[in-house]
């Protein structure tokens, strides 16, 4: 089915008259009438009956009518959609965001880019690290703002915004918030929540070489939801350092130092949209802290 078919059957909807409508597509009557049998051809039945003077829609023409109308209107507007991009007067940009990170100057960088660029349309996708970079690869996003995982695939190009902070959080009654000083060994029986992230991978690694297996009792989706289950005393939790809210203590524990680059990526050799390019300038020019 070509879109010049689905024209010819919408003008002699309208007009019901093949004469008429070929003169309305400025095509030969034989031209259209041939477009039009094809479409009948491809769609198993007849369209219009023909009888002398009188032209109609079949059963089946009718219930066509919507859904071609419809073809061809998102057909219009794809092709304005593209001119618009080309002039920059449409300027999408599907950005991902690490759920880890809850920072007021991706907002900044955002609402710079927005009053800057005119026609910005910003998309925003909400996953893990892994999850953002599969989409990434598969052309799902342009860009995303990762913590960046230990193994970074090298077909991705990356621009370190800043280095986030990995501690040890605790009910502010626990043993561990009251503790002067704390070693690797003070963790032995405690009850740990659970976020997602790959430091998490490294902070199992530096306890079993300390010979402390940490017992995971639960679990949650990100930072933000560990830390409310760390303030209702149901176990402590390793993760970014930030604000912190009432009933919650930071723990400091010697020899135990995470951090992770907090990273911009896009895939190597993949052009970026304009409004990519204006995320990215705006976000470098944010003093991280």
């Amino acid at each position: 089915m070509e879109m010049h078919q689905i024209r010819y059957f919408l003008a002699v909807a309208r007009t019901l008259n093949f004469t008429r409508a070929a003169e309305e597509s400025n095509v030969t009557q034989p031209s259209l009438t041939r477009a039009i049998q094809k479409l009948e051809d491809e769609f198993g039945g007849l369209l219009f009956r023909r009888e002398r003077s009188l032209t109609h829609l079949t059963d089946m023409g009718r219930q066509m009518l919507p859904h071609l109308e419809r073809t061809l209107a998102a057909a219009h507007a794809a092709k304005s959609l593209a001119r618009g991009i080309g002039k920059a007067a449409v300027a999408p940009l599907n950005l991902g965001l690490d759920s880890a990170l809850a920072r007021s100057e991706i907002g900044e960088a955002l609402a710079e880019v927005g009053a800057g660029l005119p026609g910005f349309q910003l998309r925003i996708a909400s996953d893990d690290s892994e999850g953002l970079l599969q989409e990434l690869l598969k052309g799902d996003l342009d860009m995303v703002v990762v913590v960046e995982p230990r193994v970074m695939h090298d077909r991705f190009d990356t621009i370190e915004l800043f280095a986030q902070a990995y501690a040890v959080v605790a009910p502010d009654t626990h043993a561990l918030a009251t503790a002067a000083t704390l070693s690797l060994a003070d963790l032995h029986d405690v009850v740990w929540v659970r976020s997602s992230g790959d430091h998490l991978d490294e902070f199992r690694d530096i306890c079993a070489a300390a010979g402390v297996d940490p017992d995971y009792r639960h679990e949650t989706a990100t930072d933000a939801d560990a830390v409310r289950l760390v303030a209702a005393r149901l176990g402590c939790a390793i993760v970014a350092v930030g604000v912190m809210p009432p009933g919650v203590t930071v723990v400091v524990i010697e020899g135990l130092a995470l951090t992770r680059r907090v990273v911009i990526a896009t895939v190597s050799g993949r052009q970026r949209p304009p409004a990519g390019d204006a995320l990215l300038r705006a976000m470098r020019a944010r003093a991280w802290n």
